[in-house]
C-alpha cells in the first residue's frame, strides 16, 4: 500500500471515530442528565412502558453520582453500560472504515446509524442481565431481561442514531476527496 493511501486511511478513521465516540459520549451524558429524564418522562409518558415490564429505559447514562434512590452498585453497572454503548459503537464504525474506506455519504450515515444500534443493543444486554440480578430472577429470566434489554436498546439506538451517522457522514466530504486525490476509487 502507497504511503499517501495509508495516511488517508489512517485520518478518516481517526475523524470518524471520535466524531461517532463524542456523539456518543454526548448521547449518554444526556441520557445521564436529572433535568432531561425528568422532563422526558413528564412529557412522554409512554416511554416508561417498557421500564415497568422490567426492560431498561433509554440509554444507558453516564452520571457521577446516583440519580434518586438508586444504589452505587446500580450507577457503576448504567455507567459501565454508558461505556460499553461508546466502544461497541467505535469498534463498529472503525469496522466499516477498514472495509469501505471511500464510502459515499449515505452509507458512512447508515454505518453510524447501526452503530448506535449495536451499542445500544450490547448495553440494554448488560442493563438487562444486571436488572435480572437485581431481582434474583432464574435462568429464564436472565434470558428474558438480556432479551428485552438488546431489544429496547435497539429500539432507542433507532430512535436516535441519526445522531452519529450525520456526524460520520460530515467526514466523507473531506476524507474521500483525499483518497481520491490519492488515487483511491470506489468498488
Amino acid at each position: 500500500m502507497r504511503p499517501k493511501i495509508a495516511a488517508a486511511k489512517r485520518y478518516l478513521r481517526r475523524d470518524a471515530t471520535t466524531s461517532v465516540a463524542g456523539v456518543c459520549l454526548l448521547l449518554v451524558l444526556l441520557c445521564g442528565s436529572g433535568h432531561l429524564f425528568t422532563a422526558l418522562t413528564a412529557r412522554a409518558g409512554m416511554s416508561v412502558v417498557p421500564s415497568a415490564l422490567g426492560a431498561p429505559m433509554g440509554l444507558p447514562g453516564l452520571r457521577a453520582v446516583p440519580l434518586g434512590g438508586t444504589t452505587w452498585a446500580w450507577q457503576l453497572c448504567e455507567d459501565f453500560a454508558a461505556l460499553l454503548l461508546i466502544a461497541v459503537a467505535v469498534v463498529r464504525i472503525r469496522r466499516h472504515l477498514r472495509r469501505r474506506p471511500v464510502a459515499g455519504r449515505v452509507r458512512r450515515l447508515l454505518a453510524g446509524w447501526t452503530a448506535l444500534i449495536a451499542g445500544a443493543a450490547a448495553a440494554g444486554v448488560w442493563r438487562g442481565l444486571v436488572a435480572a440480578r437485581m431481582v434474583d430472577s432464574g435462568a429464564l429470566g436472565w434470558l428474558a431481561y438480556a432479551a428485552a434489554g438488546a431489544l429496547f436498546g435497539a429500539l432507542w439506538g433507532l430512535l436516535l442514531g441519526w445522531l452519529p451517522g450525520i456526524a460520520v457522514s460530515g467526514t466523507v466530504s473531506h476524507a474521500s476527496d483525499k483518497a481520491a486525490a490519492d488515487g483511491v476509487t470506489r468498488p
